[in-house]
């Protein structure tokens, strides 16, 4: 099974082809996600200082449930939730894409030279990050809960939905493994 090291200052990750694969696909899903859609409404702007910083004057929140749960409204007041989104959500989304796209540069060279292996050089920020982000979209779309990992055990192995929970765990004892080593 695929472990987190610590090699020196930095971590490395034992991963199957198989394994890299999977982390790939998903990574590239939550890119896809992450970058879909204008969330930018733009307006013409009487503030000359949102115009000089090319802020937007709306940034609506999310319809996917993901996308809420990984861009969240920061207050109860939509009003203010609307402001704070519209001064940081363009930085948090390009945040979240750029630690994926570095995560997934790491797992493109062992899918490159297909085959298993170590991939170094990690920083556990980076990783614990993406990891937490690749669980909170499957939780979403998993709808977990208490019960479903008694739900996970009970289905049947042909189950299609059994491998997805089964990632969901396993990104969970990837992520539990690199909070251990720091």
């Amino acid at each position: 099974m695929s472990n987190f090291e610590r090699a020196g200052n930095a971590y490395s990750l034992d991963l199957t082809l198989d394994e890299a694969h999977i982390l790939i696909n998903l990574v590239e899903q939550l890119l896809e996600l992450l970058g879909e859609g204008d969330f930018f409404h733009h307006y013409d702007t009487t503030d000359p200082f949102a115009a000089l910083m090319s802020m937007q004057q709306e940034v609506v929140a999310p319809d996917d449930p993901v996308l809420m749960r990984l861009l969240p409204n920061a207050y109860a007041d939509p009003e203010a939730a609307g402001d704070f989104r519209r001064f940081t959500e363009s930085t948090i989304r390009s945040t979240k894409q750029r630690i994926l796209r570095e995560v997934r540069a790491h797992l493109a060279i062992l899918v490159d030279e297909d085959k298993a292996g170590t991939v170094a050089d990690l920083e556990a920020d980076t990783w614990l990050i993406a990891l937490n982000d690749l669980r909170l979209a499957l939780s979403v779309r998993l709808e977990i809960n208490e019960e479903s990992f008694d739900l996970f055990e009970s289905l049947p192995d042909e189950d299609p939905q059994k491998s997805i929970y089964a990632v969901y765990y396993w990104l969970g004892w990837l992520q539990e493994n690199l909070l251990n080593l720091l």
